[in-house]
């Protein structure tokens, strides 16, 4: 188990000045607070608060407490999770297995969520309506690892995260990525590293060919108006059947015109249906108007890819399918661990709350990624992930306070028992996420 011990903790409060400045409030009695349930500190009130200290033996008035969370009381919980954050990323741990023609070192799924904020906080979370927090992970699908984290203002763009997070891109890594990280400099820094990419490809991207009858100059050079031919999707998908993928090897896209692998997935007309809505719902709540190549070719999913020749192109959309999976990340901890739970409170609070919540994330992704390989291997049980982590959330504090003892083992059991009952996971028949 990666929890820090008493005295990483003791040292981390002493390094940042939280117990020199909180010397009512010991260490224990506040992660108590933090995690005795998720969301705690920001569902509750002041005065709920102080009185769930007092049944521990800690007296303290609500402007007392409230001054608890300052700029040390953030930067303890930020080093925590940080010292967290390296420990699991030096962990031997067992990975789950997919059905892939290549065995790749880790699936990487990086996304962005987006945290309300009381408008007060404008001023330090600018969002694009009123206060806002944008929050990029980025874990591994295999492990379960947290492998890059930012946290930033709500209104910033994707791109830059999506760059900054290839520092740690090791050879045979797999990224899954949606359309906000789509930029050719991204996959020629993963092409250099020898890692490879699934990403989906904006409806409006420009796909070339290799131009059939090219030219040359009397030197010998390519002519560049007669090197590369435009490849027409919307032209494409009209003798494509329903249902099936047709590939294209070599294509170059953007003015860079960069090579690439292109897989595109011509839909049911059901499926079809369902992306046309979510195209006008899009234009609905987001500024800018739709263009009309995405309704052109809204009968297809593209994707662009360097996964090589012997990985079939009908595998391509279905390893972007595990992509999905940080939506219910996502939704886990939004949803049960209540990070986007807000109230009028201040900066340091709020912040407080976040990385309780993150430290939380963090450790109850780990466990449950690491439980579903076991029911898998022990049980041949496929284990939902979101009933896992959010039993495993509600029990962090249980856990945390057991490590040393026999009860943790018996926690782990019950723990393990209850899942065997109401954590199997419904599996639907597996179809091409667009």
């Amino acid at each position: 188990m990666i929890f820090c011990r008493p005295i990483e903790l003791a040292k981390i409060a002493k390094d940042t000045k939280f117990i020199q400045r909180n010397r009512q409030l010991s260490v224990i009695n506040f992660f108590e607070i933090l995690f005795a349930e998720p969301g705690n500190i920001a569902k509750k009130s002041l005065t709920e608060l102080c009185l769930s200290l007092s049944s521990v033996g800690v007296t303290i008035s609500k402007q007392g407490f409230d001054k608890k969370f300052n700029e040390h009381s953030v930067a303890f919980l930020k080093a925590v999770f940080l010292a967290l954050f390296t420990i699991q990323m030096k962990l031997s741990i067992d990975k789950t297995k997919i059905k892939s023609t290549i065995d790749f070192n880790t699936v990487r799924i990086l996304d962005g969520t987006s945290i309300k904020l009381a408008k007060k906080l404008e001023v330090f979370y600018p969002g694009t309506v009123d206060a806002g927090a944008k929050c990029q992970i980025e874990f591994d699908y295999l492990t379960g690892r947290c492998i890059y984290v930012e946290i930033q203002a709500g209104k910033a763009g994707d791109s830059a995260s999506g760059i900054k997070r290839l520092e740690s891109l090791q050879k045979n890594d797999l990224i899954l990525q949606d359309l906000g990280y789509f930029q050719y400099k991204l996959f020629e820094k993963v092409d250099e590293k020898k890692a490879f990419y699934v990403s989906r490809a904006p409806a409006d991207t420009m796909f070339y060919v290799d131009h059939p009858n090219p030219r040359y100059h009397k030197d010998g050079t390519i002519m560049k108006k007669y090197a590369y031919e435009r490849l027409y999707l919307e032209e494409e998908l009209k003798t494509m059947k329903r249902g099936t993928t047709r590939e294209y090897l070599k294509v170059y896209f953007g003015s860079a015109r960069y090579p690439t692998r292109l897989v595109i997935y011509r839909m049911t007309v059901e499926q079809q249906k369902r992306q046309e809505e979510r195209i006008k719902r899009r234009g609905q709540t987001k500024p800018g108007k739709i263009k009309q190549k995405s309704y052109d070719v809204s009968s297809i999913s593209i994707y662009i890819t360097n996964l090589p020749e012997k990985v079939p192109a009908e595998e391509v959309p279905e390893l972007y399918r595990y992509r999905w999976q940080v939506e219910l990340v996502f939704k886990s901890w939004k949803s049960d661990m209540k990070v986007d739970f807000y109230r009028d409170m201040k900066k340091e609070r709020w912040e407080c709350h976040f990385y309780a919540e993150l430290i939380l994330l963090l450790l109850s992704l780990l466990i449950t990624y690491q439980l579903r390989v076991y029911f898998k291997e022990e049980k041949d049980f496929i284990l939902s992930e979101r009933i896992t982590m959010n039993e495993v959330s509600k029990r962090i504090w249980k856990i945390w306070q057991a490590r040393d003892q026999l009860e943790w083992e018996n926690l782990i059991n019950e723990l393990i028992k209850g899942l065997a009952r109401l954590g199997r996971k419904n599996i639907k028949k597996i179809k091409p996420r667009h």
